[in-house]
Order: structure tokens, then sequence, then C-alpha cells
């Protein structure tokens, strides 16, 4: 009220309170721990997962397919498993729910729009078999090619896009491991070792946890 009803104002607010940026990671804070476990006074972050909207709008965002187009009509059920506008668009009810949203805790609308956080064995299946993951892994694995001289390069760039993180030197030697064994599968081609990783990258649990 004091800012003239600015939403903006009350943004920068919320996102640049020291309570906002907090951490998850509790390396280094072992006295914290000691003291206080269950974070009970919010001395850390909780890691929470994504919503599901997020979930779907980031992987067609990190293969550069996502449309950003803004109003229009929503996409009906039918058309939905072809469409690439941002799932706010989804026609959304009672008795018609996407699948691929509803696997990952979809606001239920005879209960205000709430959401559940869970963790079941459908979300791993669903990251794991989608058309909408595996079309968007080779997308993603030809950007990185084009932009990267080894598999070095490569491991480290796929992992700060898709889980916005510097990979450790154990994590490093896995990969190139893991690359190693795919090609060593007579059937597969350099493009699909690279997808096949990025493809285990989305499968990952930090790409649906923000922390």
């Amino acid at each position: 009220m004091e800012n003239g009803w600015s939403m903006k104002h009350l943004h920068r607010l919320i996102v640049t309170s020291r309570t906002y940026r907090m951490s998850s990671s509790v390396a280094g804070l072992e006295k914290n721990q000691a003291v206080d476990i269950d974070n009970q006074h919010w001395w850390r972050r909780e890691p929470n997962r994504i919503e599901s909207q997020v979930v779907r709008d980031a992987i067609l965002t990190l293969a550069g397919t996502l449309d950003s187009s803004m109003g229009g009509p929503s996409v009906p059920m039918d058309k939905q498993e072809q469409s690439t506008r941002r799932s706010l668009y989804f026609n959304h009810s009672g008795l018609q729910r996407n699948s691929f949203l509803t696997v990952f805790d979809e606001a239920v609308v005879e209960e205000c729009y709430r959401r559940a956080q869970s963790i079941v064995p459908q979300q791993a299946l669903a990251l794991s078999n989608s058309g909408l993951v595996l079309d968007a892994s080779a997308k993603i694995a030809d950007q990185l090619s084009n932009t990267t001289e080894n598999d070095l390069e490569f491991i480290e760039r796929a992992f700060r896009l898709v889980l916005c993180n510097t990979p450790d030197s154990f994590e490093i030697k896995t990969s190139q491991e893991a690359l190693a064994a795919w090609r060593a599968v007579p059937e597969n081609t350099e493009e699909s070792v690279r997808a096949q990783f990025v493809w285990a990258l989305l499968n990952h649990n930090d790409f649906v946890t923000l922390r």
C-alpha cells in the first residue's frame, strides 16, 4: 500500500530478501545441523519439486521449441500432446487433465487448485518414456554438440544447461564412462549416444528440484 500497490516492488522485496536467497546446501554447516537438524528455524532453504507446468516448459525451453507467444485460445485436450505452447494455455478441468502434468502434481480443480508434492515411480517413468523428453533430448544434444569440441566440454555444458550445476570430478568420470559404454553398443550413433546422456540428465532428481 505504501508503494502504490506496486507488485514489482513487492516481487523485488521478496526475491532480494535473505530468506528467499538461502541455499538448501548443508555443506560446512554441521553446527546448525546439530542444533536444528529438522530446519524448524529455517537456517537453510527447503528443497522442493517444481510445478508440473514448469517441468514441461523447461524441457521445451532447453530444446528451443517452446512457443512463448501470449494470449489466444486454450489448447484442447486432443491437441496437447503435439502442442509446444506454454502449459499455462492447456485446457484443464476436473474431468480432463493432461496425463504428463498430472503425474507431476497438477493443480487439482476440485481442491481450489492446490498442489500436492509427491515422489512416485510414475514420475520417473514419465521422464524416461515420454516422447516429449526423448525428442527434446536429441535436440538439446545436437545444440550442445555444435558448440563443444570434445566430451569434457559437452559434459560440463550439459550439466550447466540442464541441472544448473558444475559437475565434480566423480560426475565427469562417471559421465565419460557412460558415453564410452553407449558408444560400444553397435546400433548407437554419436548423435544417439549424446542424446542418451542428455536424457539421463533430464531424469536426474535435480532437474525437477528447486534448491
